[in-house]
Formats: structure tokens, C-alpha cells, sequence
């Protein structure tokens, strides 16, 4: 069976005879048609066009609100801070795939290899089975509560420096670190760091001293002296110039 059989419901009913019923028994009909959490088209007997873009029974629990592969997924998104980058259930930043977009569209074991097998930019989760099955329960679960469809526009990205000028963080930072920008795309190669895309925003983890936003200021206070801020860090005083520093800030600005 292609449809994993959730709890059985006792005495419900579907409103209208689905071709899924030939095969499969209903569950959790009181939230209606069996495309609800499954997609595919209940109309034809053909499997080929009755099982398209399926969601598998461990993808559906995105349908279920309060399931525990749904919490379990939202809090990853969290921890991973998904949203420093993409928009997810209407909140987070621009600058990666539109997961309410992707959400619709994708079919779940492709939101599962773009998890395993990050682009360059996104960050290496190195997550568990459970854990990435759990992220793509959110990401389904996210994508219809932010109530977008089409599919998402082209996204313009530069991979050169304008007029020449090259970009502080690919000559100071870019060894260790990587970050996605609004303005600039891409910036770094390195992965010994933490990925720095969407610093400045509400979406990145709060690890600038007891647990508070990164800011400008921050930023500057930290690359004067790490280890007076943070007394286990790798990371040594990074020597800029004000005017080096100031154009460091505005690219990874841009990223919000």
C-alpha cells in the first residue's frame, strides 16, 4: 500500500466515494477528502494520475495540527533558523526559495534531497531520518498556512562585485564563513564558521551574548576582540579599516 494507514476512525464516513477507498480504509475523515493531506485524485482509478505528487502517510501528519511529527518539525525550523533565509507560514526572510511557494508545489521527497543535499549556501543540517521527515512535516504544514500558489518568480542573483569593487566579506570573512545577501547573492566559501546569511534579521539565532539579536553595533564590539565576548572562540580580531567595516555592515545588511 502507497498511503500509510493512520488511526482508523470508528463510525466515520466519507462524504463523497473516493477511488483511494477501493484500496485503502478511511482515516481521519472528518477532515475530508483523502487529497486534503495526500493530494493525488481521488476521481480516477488510474494509479499513475491517482497517486501524483503524493504525500506519503509519514509526510501527511502535516494536515494534523497539535501531531507530534508536526511540533517536532516547527521546532527544528527554529533551531535551524530556516526563516534566516526563506519564508515559511508567511514569516522569515527573502533570500532563498519561498517555502510557502515550494510547499504546494514539491512533491515531498524533494523537499527531503534539498534537505540532504544542501545547495552551496544553505548550511549542512546534518540531520537524522526523523529529524528531516519532521522538517518536511513543517514545511507542508507552513505552506498552507501562508496561503500562497503559482510558482515562485525568478530570483536575481549577482556573482560579481559591481564596478569592480571587491566585497569585504569575500576577502575577510569568505575564508570561513558564507552568507546569502539581498544586494550581492552570494558572498564566502567557507563552512569552519557559522553561515552568516541574515544576521541583522528577527529569523537568525540569538547568540550575541546572553542570548540577545546580533546588530551593527554588536558586530563591530565582536570584530575588535572575539575572545573578550566569547572566551572559547577560534575566531581572532578581525583588523578593518571604518571604512571597511562600514561597507562589511551595509552587504550583510542587505541580507534582512
Amino acid at each position: 500500500m502507497l498511503l500509510a494507514a493512520l488511526v482508523v476512525m470508528p463510525g466515520t464516513v466519507q462524504a463523497a466515494r473516493s477511488s483511494c477507498l477501493r484500496c485503502h480504509r478511511p482515516h481521519y475523515a472528518q477532515l475530508g477528502s483523502c487529497e486534503e493531506c495526500h493530494r493525488g485524485d481521488g476521481r480516477s482509478e488510474r494509479l499513475a494520475i491517482a497517486h501524483r505528487d503524493l504525500v506519503r502517510g509519514r509526510y501527511a501528519w502535516s494536515a494534523l495540527a497539535g501531531s507530534e511529527p508536526l511540533a517536532r518539525g516547527e521546532k527544528l525550523v527554529e533551531l535551524f533558523a530556516c526563516r534566516r533565509c526563506h519564508t515559511l507560514a508567511g514569516k522569515g526572510n527573502h533570500l532563498a526559495s519561498d517555502l510557502d511557494r515550494l510547499g504546494k508545489s514539491a512533491v515531498p521527497e524533494q523537499l527531503e534531497r534539498a534537505i540532504r543535499t544542501p545547495a552551496f549556501f544553505m548550511p549542512d543540517f546534518q540531520g537524522s531520518d526523523h529529524q528531516v521527515d519532521d522538517l518536511v512535516v513543517a514545511i507542508l504544514a507552513g505552506a498552507l498556512k501562508g496561503k500562497k500558489g503559482g510558482k515562485e518568480g525568478p530570483q536575481l542573483v549577482h556573482f560579481e562585485g559591481g564596478r569592480g569593487e571587491e566585497r569585504v566579506f569575500q576577502k575577510q570573512c569568505g575564508p570561513c564563513h558564507k552568507a546569502l545577501t539581498g544586494t550581492w547573492g552570494g558572498l564566502g566559501r567557507g563552512n569552519v564558521g557559522p553561515n552568516l546569511s541574515g544576521l541583522f534579521s528577527d529569523f537568525y539565532p540569538k547568540t550575541w551574548q546572553q542570548g540577545e539579536r546580533w546588530t551593527a553595533e554588536a558586530l563591530r564590539k565582536w570584530l575588535q576582540n572575539p575572545r573578550a565576548h566569547r572566551q572559547v572562540t577560534q575566531m581572532l580580531p578581525l583588523r578593518l579599516s571604518k571604512a571597511e567595516t562600514e561597507r562589511l555592515l551595509a552587504e550583510l545588511q542587505s541580507g534582512r
